[in-house]
């Protein structure tokens, strides 16, 4: 399995998202764009007024929704990290900064030996690196991203921490990994948390982690619920939009005589025969449910 470490367009369901309020982004883990009537097959970014939130969706490119992100480290929602970077024999101590997600990034000989560890806001080292790949691609004169690299390749926090409980008021994951630096094997752990202030003050190897594999299958499992999700959601509307086109004709037969996805005008687009299947036989029997209910009325009447 391919993991993304930030959202790309025209991936599952296309689409990824940010919320501005709260500094969240992620690749629409919620099915919140997808919902969206407005963005339905199209190609374009937008945002939206919800719940005094912000939100923001996009595909029109990688990584489209770190460009909604303020470079500002301050977040309406989220934690102060611990911003650190302590190499073997030197601590370089910078100001906390507040993010919706703290990480550790751990790095060692795959042999064994001393570990360096990067402490930081993930969601704005993200951005930053980014920002500064941008500029080296086009003036040649920014080579920072470079040292980050490794750490935006691997999967999101979000994707790390899926199945992780908050404990103590914590929510906290590692990753293990292996990468090759300057011809060297090298073993990596790159950890994610939230909840309290510095979470990610003591993070080390004796954390809890799991491995890439592990993680295939935590992805898998969260893929299969946003498609069940999503095709709960498009039956709902579709019964919903059948409820109300046959309260309006109070017919039972103008409305059987045309195909379901046509009369409906709500085409059903997963490729699943047995749900495929499932959704027309729950609007099938709807549809006679609706009608004989309506007759009933007027016949009362």
């Amino acid at each position: 399995m391919t993991f993304l470490g930030w959202c790309r367009g025209h991936e599952l369901w296309g689409w990824c998202f940010h919320n501005k309020t709260s500094g969240r982004f992620n690749c629409d883990d919620e099915g919140f764009c997808v919902g969206q009537e407005q963005l339905k097959n199209k190609k374009s970014s937008g945002c939206f007024q919800r719940d005094n939130n912000t939100v923001c969706c996009c595909n029109d490119a990688d990584g489209c929704n770190l460009g909604f992100i303020p470079i500002s480290p301050k977040y309406a929602a989220g934690q102060s990290c611990t911003n650190q970077m302590e190499e073997p024999n030197d601590i370089k101590m910078y100001k906390p900064c507040d993010d919706p997600w703290c990480f550790a990034f751990l790095s060692a000989d795959a042999e064994g030996g001393l570990t360096t560890v990067h402490r930081g806001c993930h969601s704005r080292k993200t951005v930053m690196h980014h920002i500064y790949k941008d500029q080296h691609k086009k003036f040649n004169n920014n080579t920072k991203w470079q040292e980050t690299e490794i750490l935006v390749a691997q999967p999101t926090c979000a994707d790390i921490t899926w199945e992780a409980e908050y404990l103590n008021g914590t929510q906290s994951m590692c990753l293990d990994f292996s990468f090759e630096e300057d011809g060297v094997d090298r073993k990596g752990r790159l950890c994610c948390c939230r909840g309290i202030n510095k979470c990610n003050e003591r993070i080390m190897w004796n954390d809890e982690a799991i491995n890439k594999e592990e993680l295939a299958g935590v992805i898998l499992r969260r893929a299969q619920l946003n498609k069940t999700q999503y095709i709960l959601h498009l039956l709902n509307r579709t019964i919903f939009t059948a409820v109300l086109l046959i309260d309006k004709t109070g017919q039972k037969d103008d409305t059987e005589k045309k195909p379901l996805e046509e009369a409906i005008r709500l085409p059903i687009t997963t490729t699943d025969l047995a749900l495929r299947r499932t959704i027309k036989t729950e609007i099938h029997s709807t549809i006679k449910y609706v009608a004989s209910s309506s007759k009933s009325q007027q016949n009362a009447k």
